[in-house]
């Protein structure tokens, strides 16, 4: 299974090398939206995070996928 890494870029702080062994990249998108989610929920000011983003690497370290946070405030507040 391929390794992905998820890195906040200018957000609240996120444990260094948050790492995943997950099938697919869809896999990884549902994990770092998770991980949003739960970024968000403990920040002091949520609306604040509107233009940060969580940066999902794969093993060689690239960037192949960024979770806005923007859209997941979005996507959590229609629910």
């Amino acid at each position: 299974m391929p390794l992905y890494y998820f890195h906040a870029r200018d957000a609240v702080p996120c444990p260094e090398d948050v790492k995943c062994e997950l099938d697919s990249l869809d896999e990884a998108l549902a994990e770092a939206n998770r991980i949003a989610r739960r970024m968000i929920a403990r920040a002091t000011d949520p609306a604040g995070l509107g233009r940060e983003a969580l940066d999902i690497e794969n093993e060689s370290r690239r960037i192949v996928a960024r979770v806005m946070f923007a859209d997941v405030l979005r996507s959590t507040a229609l629910r």
